[in-house]
């Protein structure tokens, strides 16, 4: 269960999920927590084009799927976690903004505007979507 705070080991049990979720090619466009203030709480937000494709419904089952799968078992659960359209406002707009640099987990947004969106407080984790893999 997500915290008002979010706390280291959400961060890393948050990579393992999208890390396994890369292995099995789910198509991730960005993942990051998000704060929201009205609920206080954190979810994660994985931007999936699946959403658009096939519904939230089969991109949920392919998570949960995927979450059931790693050993030792996470702390999140489904609940902890969205899936967003690549299409969403946000989205497009931390894509044009952020980078992530290859090699660094990820960077925190606090009390930033990007775009005329307020983001309270965000973690987004670098993904092969949003970063550049040097060519082995």
């Amino acid at each position: 269960m997500v915290q008002a705070i979010l706390v280291e080991q959400n961060i890393e049990d948050g990579k393992k999920l999208i890390d396994a979720l890369e292995a099995v090619n789910f198509r991730i466009q960005m993942a990051l927590w998000l704060y929201d203030s009205e609920s206080q709480v954190w979810r994660l937000n994985i931007a999936t084009p699946l959403v658009d494709e096939r519904g939230s419904r089969y991109a949920y089952t392919d998570i949960q799927g995927v979450l059931k799968s790693i050993v030792p078992p996470l702390s999140l659960s489904l609940q902890d976690i969205s899936v967003i359209s690549t299409e969403n406002k946000l989205v497009k707009s931390l894509k044009k903004a952020i980078r992530v640099p290859y090699g660094l987990q990820g960077i925190r947004l606090t009390r930033n505007t990007i775009n005329s969106i307020y983001i309270e407080d965000a973690y987004i984790y670098s993904t092969r979507a949003i970063t550049k893999i040097p060519a082995a």
